[in-house]
């Protein structure tokens, strides 16, 4: 009851529609209780008593209402429609707007499959109930009702009587719901990690060629796809005992009438009028308690469905932007982390070991500073804690004194250019791909961000330049050519601190120098930060500091750090004799 109560907040704004449905649905009820009456008086006073008037008459009234609900069926549909569109609508608004505001830590465990399966076919259940299902329902339940007291007005006696099957309807009823609502939650979740298998096998399809396991993926996927048809045929079993034994009982219903009808003509307590109006509504008793099981069917599905999206919804947003943020226009890139302690959302503080142990160092601005580690040892996540991606769990981190969370979140990110290590290009032109954070921009800025990031010879060279598209993630273009792109996306934002993480990875040697030598102009007078794992990479660092499980153990110049024997120093020695090789 509280999600159906909660869908109907999603449903007041389309009020005036509502009331036009409903409205002309009473209306619709009304007739069709009118019209078996109507009829009944064709045979009585029209038939019976040879008056063609009173049958032409009311003929022409029968089909004057007919038509009035055909025409008010329309606006009733269109209204339904409308509503339920509406619902779908501001859910989706919603729920995507939510999904943008939830921090790293949500899809580090989000699979996006099931994202994906919450976002189309979860809201388009909500929809069918909303829009149709709920009307329908309330429209029966009307008709059911008011069809019984017309009967009973009229004869009483056969409507007792041709209502004795209604308890087995009803009993069949109970039972189905009773177990099609955990058919249906099934159903929604088999769906869910069908979609997340079937995501993840597109998105990895080149791995999976790579190690040519299309055979193991099209195991997995049949293996879902079989949990999906196995739980869809329980569902359908149980709507193929229920509505047989409904519709039994609904003939039963029936062929009780006529029976019981003719009876009391015979025995003149019953006119023949009233005998073919009652044929009528029967129909009236058993259409609604036959379609009950279907509407019964569609609002389990959106009760099972709704949940998965509010989960969403209520989830917690934990990295939030402050009511009053301070500015960052005049950040000019002076960073300290002051005992710096980081644990992941899902990890015990007491008992877990941290991600970052007591990180403390300070950078001036416009300082280069390299981070070295072994992989895990906390390089990535120190950069995440910068542009607010992830909060500290201990410690503060500060840019010009101010604590980061201070800071008007779009602000301090748009503060921070970030060349990731997986770098994710959108399905556009490369113009678009490099000024995605500065849509402004113009040709000559984003060719200017190209050259610095030696990738404007390549894109002049493609057959429509700039404006060429490139494919999903980025395909079409090399690892090599994607970093640079990327590369130039951050340099063209002009941002105070720059993030390198392994941005020159995919790049040949004579590449990664080229791009260094640019970016020597592009790093004066802003805080850069670059991440490798390759030596050169940080070779006009100002400052090297080196991450161990966690825990700074050294930093100092390239100069200073190669007199120690501690990381640096053996990796320096490993690859210099990897270079002589």
């Amino acid at each position: 009851m509280r999600t159906l109560l909660r869908l109907m907040i999603y449903v007041r704004p389309s009020a005036k529609w509502v009331f036009t449905a409903v409205t002309i649905m009473l209306l619709a009820t009304i007739f069709d209780l009118v019209a078996p009456w109507i009829l009944g008086q064709i045979f009585d006073e029209g038939i019976g008593k040879r008056d063609m008037s009173v049958v032409l008459g009311l003929t022409l009234t029968l089909v004057g209402i007919q038509a009035l609900k055909s025409a008010g069926m329309f606006v009733q549909g269109y209204s339904q429609e409308l509503v339920g569109q509406n619902v779908v609508f501001k859910l989706r608004k919603e729920l995507y707007e939510h999904l943008q505001r939830l921090s790293f830590s949500y899809y580090d465990r989000a699979q996006t499959g099931q994202l994906m399966s919450r976002m189309t076919g979860d809201i388009e259940a909500v929809k069918n109930f909303v829009g149709f299902g709920a009307m329908n329902l309330i429209a029966g339940m009307l008709t059911f009702l008011g069809t019984t007291i017309f009967m009973m007005m009229m004869q009483w006696k056969v409507t007792v009587i041709c209502l004795i099957t209604i308890p087995f309807i009803l009993f069949v009823l109970f039972r189905f719901n009773h177990k099609v609502g955990p058919a249906w939650s099934n159903i929604r979740e088999q769906m869910g990690r069908l979609t997340t298998t079937l995501q993840e096998n597109i998105s990895g399809i080149r791995v999976v060629k790579s190690f040519a396991t299309e055979t193991v993926e099209q195991r997995k996927f049949a293996e879902r796809n079989e949990q999906n048809f196995e739980t869809n045929m329980e569902r359908a079993k149980l709507e193929a005992k229920a509505f047989p034994l409904m519709g039994f009982y609904g003939g039963l219903t029936f062929v009780m009438m006529i029976w019981i009808g003719a009876v009391f003509v015979v025995r003149g307590d019953m006119s023949i009028g009233t005998f073919m109006a009652f044929q009528w509504y029967t129909w009236g008793i058993i259409w609604p308690l036959n379609m009950l099981g279907w509407q019964i069917n569609i609002l389990q599905q959106a009760i099972k469905a709704a949940p998965r999206v509010f989960e969403v919804l209520d989830t917690p947003i934990d990295i939030e932007n402050p009511v009053q943020g301070i500015g960052t226009a005049n950040i000019s890139g002076n960073v300290v982390f002051d005992r710096v302690t980081f644990h992941f959302a899902d990890q015990d503080a007491a008992k877990d070991k941290p991600i970052l142990d007591g990180v403390s160092f300070q950078v001036k601005q416009g300082e280069v500073i390299g981070v070295l580690g072994a992989t895990g040892s906390g390089k990535s996540s120190l950069i995440g804690l910068l542009s607010r991606f992830y909060d500290v769990s201990g410690g503060r981190l500060l840019i010009d004194g101010v604590d980061v969370r201070d800071y008007d979140l779009d602000g301090l990110r748009r503060s921070i250019g970030i060349v990731p290590q997986e770098t994710f290009l959108f399905s556009a032109s490369i113009r678009d791909n490099i000024a995605y954070g500065h849509p402004d921009a113009t040709q000559e800025q984003i060719e200017n961000a190209a050259r610095k990031s030696q990738i404007h010879s390549f894109i002049e060279s493609m057959p429509s330049g700039y404006d060429t598209r490139i494919g999903e993630r980025g395909v079409g273009l090399s690892g090599g050519q994607r970093q640079r792109v990327a590369l130039a996306r951050a340099i063209l934002m002009d941002p105070p601190i720059l993030v390198l993480d392994e941005a020159t990875a995919s790049v040949d040697t004579a590449t990664e120098s080229a791009i260094h030598e640019a970016l020597l102009e592009v790093m004066k007078g802003r805080t850069t930060f670059i991440i490798a794992q390759r030596l050169s990479s940080i070779q006009h660092a100002d400052r090297i500091i080196v991450l161990e499980n966690g825990r700074l153990t050294e930093q100092g110049t390239h100069k200073e750090l190669n007199e120690s024997n501690g990381f640096f120093r053996q990796l320096f020695d490993r690859q210099k004799q990897i270079a002589h090789q």
